[in-house]
């Protein structure tokens, strides 16, 4: 079974990444704190011996019962192909190099809430992608810029769509917190972060928990 194979192959990556963990398809950086940040190995859908690797980073305070990958890119080979196999001859060198090379710089540009902002901008900007700046933004206690971005993301939702409805009520209340008790909006922000944690099984590895 290629997940049991993936596990086992990010096992053996392991030494030369310090401070990472890993827990099934994810190799990430521990503890969790306010961000995961790490790499995510998914494979193929149409053999056992395909895969790809993908680096992101996301924060915790955005209510998901899943990890996304929004913010972040996949690895690639020298020859700029994504798709990796575990039938290369020198896999764990090669995809080592590409990690340090490829990975590596990226999650250390997003070691904090306001780093991760900063990278979240250069992602097209559509509902989700404001929704990750509006929240973290608010979790630093950026509380003007967080609703500055909440009413631009608020111009954008059709009501109509039912997801869309749904975040547009998420984040009104959120909104209003952050303007009529700044500590309340926090409390839910933390709260969130410790569902999110909950939801994919990574309360172990939380600094908070």
């Amino acid at each position: 079974m290629i997940k049991a194979k993936l596990v086992s192959l990010e096992k053996r990556l392991l030494p030369e990444l310090p401070g990472f963990r890993v827990n099934g398809r994810l190799v990430f950086i521990a503890p969790i704190d306010l961000l995961i940040r790490g790499l995510h190995f998914e494979g193929s859908q149409y053999n056992d011996v395909s895969f790809h690797v993908t680096a992101f980073a996301m924060p915790l305070c955005v209510p998901t019962n899943h990890l996304y990958f929004n913010f972040g890119d996949r690895i690639r080979q020298k020859s700029g192909g994504d798709r990796w196999s575990l039938e290369m001859p020198n896999l764990v060198e090669e995809l080592g190099a590409a990690i340090k090379l490829r990975a590596l710089p990226f999650l250390s540009r997003v070691d904090s809430l306001l780093e991760f902002v900063e990278v979240a901008k250069s992602s097209p900007i559509n509902q989700r992608t404001l929704e990750a700046i509006g929240f973290t933004l608010a979790r630093a206690g950026r509380i003007t810029q967080a609703i500055e971005i909440f009413d631009q993301l608020l111009t954008m939702v059709d009501t109509n769509v039912a997801w869309q409805r749904d975040l547009a009520e998420q984040v009104g209340a959120l909104k209003s917190m952050l303007i009529n008790s700044p500590s309340d909006a926090q409390e839910q922000l933390a709260a969130w972060e410790a569902e999110t944690v909950q939801k994919l099984g990574l309360r172990d590895f939380w600094e908070r928990a």
